[in-house]
């Protein structure tokens, strides 16, 4: 059961990786999938009262983080800014979701940021090299393709675990 999900969440993964690269959206109902897919696997590891409160730690750091992005951009722009018009996709922010249910807090935080980082690095890049200002960035798709490393390094590394703190063992 555990190998089948696994692959499951893989696969859905990986049409996030494809949607977002190609058309810059992906599809509405791969968030649902994707959540419940990624409880159930944290169900077969730990107790729900602990999936809960990693849930409620990094949904707050999710959220904490959105507001200050949010405060950031509008005392830039001088004015009250969302950032789901022009900055981040909808899809993006319900893909941060999902990933408040994949690991530990401490785990979250590496992820997170280590993900956003290297995308903002590769996009960087790519926008320096190329004589576009404005490029619209797949970061649920990229986030998506680091998962899917993530998860394969998991499986072939047994010191690695999602629920485990790393950093603290």
């Amino acid at each position: 059961m555990t190998f089948l999900l696994l692959i499951i969440l893989i696969a859905l993964l990986g049409v996030v990786v494809v949607q977002d690269f190609k058309s810059r959206a992906i599809s509405w109902f791969l968030i649902p999938l994707l959540f419940v897919g990624f409880i159930g696997q944290a169900l077969l590891k730990m107790q729900w009262t602990e999936l809960l409160t990693y849930f409620g730690i990094n949904l707050l750091l999710v959220v904490t983080n959105l507001l200050v992005v949010t405060l950031v951009i509008s005392i830039k722009e001088k004015k009250l800014t969302n950032i789901l018009t022009d900055y981040l996709g909808l899809g993006d922010v319900l893909f941060f979701l999902v990933l408040t249910v994949v690991f530990s807090p401490f785990n979250f935080i590496a992820f997170y940021l280590g993900s956003i980082l290297i995308t903002a690095i590769f996009y960087g890049g790519l926008m320096l090299f190329s004589r576009q200002r404005k490029m619209l960035i797949p970061l649920a798709g990229a986030m998506s393709l680091m998962l899917i490393i993530s998860i394969l390094i998991e499986q072939l590394v047994p010191s690695i675990q999602f629920y485990q703190d790393f950093i603290l063992n």
